[in-house]
């Protein structure tokens, strides 16, 4: 029964259609006005591969701009940057922000080797949240990972909650 099923399905014809979509020269990004194009094409996807506004680049504001810089050891690669009561990562090898210097507490927690690759790991503290910060040595791209502060659940498992 499988192999007639596999059959007719491989016998049906099947249609498919790219999809018309308008022609665009340029889309404005804070507006999100769109140029139409002179030409004329049908495509059906768009390349977008430099473009994240989502996530736009990190501000690098020089050392000598900020109010201080910590580190736990003088052979660290990276350090906790202080600016108007805010902090930051800081590349100490390549002099560049890796984070924004916008973090209430900040200090560097620990650093491990995965798959040959070194990650440095950085916990922070806001008023409502907390989390962990992970930074990839080999291009200092970075992953935040947030979690809201409850009082009333913190050290709790889920059986514990109920």
């Amino acid at each position: 029964m499988k192999k007639l099923l596999c059959f007719v399905f491989v016998l049906s014809a099947v249609n498919m259609t790219a999809q018309d979509m308008e022609v665009v020269d340029s889309i404005d990004v804070e507006t999100g006005i769109v140029y139409p194009a002179n030409g004329g094409a049908v495509v059906d996807t768009i390349c977008a591969d430099t473009l994240d506004v989502s996530n736009p680049p990190v501000p690098q504001i020089p050392l000598d701009q900020c109010d201080s810089l910590m580190v736990n050891s003088p052979s660290d690669r990276y350090g906790v940057v202080w600016k108007d009561g805010k902090c930051g990562i800081y590349d100490i090898s390549k002099w560049e922000n890796v984070t924004r210097i916008a973090y209430k507490d900040l200090w560097f927690s620990f650093r491990k080797e995965m798959e040959g690759e070194y990650y440095s790991y950085f916990g922070w503290d806001e008023d409502n949240t907390k989390g962990v910060i992970g930074v990839a040595e080999v291009n200092n791209q970075f992953v935040t990972i947030c979690m809201p502060k409850n009082d009333n659940n913190e050290g709790k498992g889920k059986e514990d909650e109920k």
